[in-house]
């Protein structure tokens, strides 16, 4: 990929014909280089296909009572999901595509299954796609819709080929479970104890697996998290510093302070000062 297309980039070609629309369209393609943490929604309409690649990292995808936790390499489809979240659990680079059109119900209908489908080294194909699209969009200014189409439907077939297990459990059900506790309730989690004991296992057990799968121990994920959540919160103007470590989870301001500053490098006051201001809970979203 060229070098502007590995930074963040948001491609919507043009409209295909009207024969091709009812067949197949890529409406938008993002490009997502991301950071630990970073989380963004968006949402899938009635006809619309949303795939998510994990190309370097490991990233959660969530909607309604889907979810998966994709490794690098794993792609992930959702049909019509409503409201969708994807978040990054380490830094990586993920893309992220909407899909329109009879064929992409046709040709992977043996691969979907209650509204999803896991793709292990789909993301290759993905990337592939995205690659040839930013090309496009580069030498034309605007990537034509037609060939957009056709990528896409490339791109389907590849997938479709793939061999080996396509079911969204794929992955180890004891860290997807433990990374969904953490996403929603890290507010309210005492430590790793309490999470080992929702899980029933031990916390050294927790602690082996989930390190193995995710490349860093839970404690240090519920940190991130944390971490992460009270960046968003600080961006508001009328918030304060005691308000953003008891919503974040953390003990005391103190104990937030040093935490935080262990973590970014900045105490939470220098990053105030450092980061624009915004109204708190105005997570960054794109409207696929």
């Amino acid at each position: 990929m060229s070098p502007r297309a590995i930074e963040k980039r948001d491609i919507r070609p043009a409209d295909p014909a009207p024969a091709v629309q009812s067949l197949l369209t890529l409406p938008r393609l993002r490009v997502l280089p991301l950071s630990a943490g970073d989380r963004l929604t968006g949402y899938g309409r009635t006809g619309d296909y949303i795939l998510a690649a994990a190309v370097q990292g490991n990233l959660t995808v969530s909607a309604y009572d889907r979810y998966a936790l994709l490794d690098p390499g794993q792609a992930y489809l959702l049909a019509e999901p409503g409201e969708y979240t994807l978040q990054a659990v380490t830094a990586g680079l993920g893309f992220l595509l909407q899909l329109r059109g009879e064929l992409a119900p046709r040709l992977l209908a043996d691969r979907l299954a209650k509204g999803n489908a896991l793709f292990p080294g789909g993301a290759a194909a993905v990337r592939e796609a995205a690659m040839s699209l930013a090309v496009l969009e580069d030498e034309q200014g605007e990537a034509p819709g037609e060939a957009a189409s056709a990528l896409a439907y490339a791109m389907l077939l590849k997938l479709q080929a793939l061999p080996g297990d396509f079911r969204a459990d794929a992955g180890s059900p004891l860290v997807e479970a433990a990374v969904a506790i953490i996403q929603e309730e890290f507010p309210f989690l005492e430590g790793v104890d309490e999470l080992a004991e929702r899980l029933e296992v031990s916390a050294a057990h927790l602690g082996r697996v989930f390190t193995k799968k995710i490349g860093v121990s839970p404690g240090k994920y519920i940190t991130r998290v944390r971490v992460e959540y009270a960046k968003l919160l600080l961006r508001d103007p009328d918030t304060t510093i005691t308000y953003v470590a008891e919503a974040s989870g953390f003990a005391n301001a103190n104990y937030f302070a040093k935490v935080f500053r262990r973590e970014t490098g900045l105490s939470p006051t220098e990053y105030l000062a450092s980061t624009p201001r915004r109204p708190a809970g105005n997570i960054p979203h794109f409207g696929i």
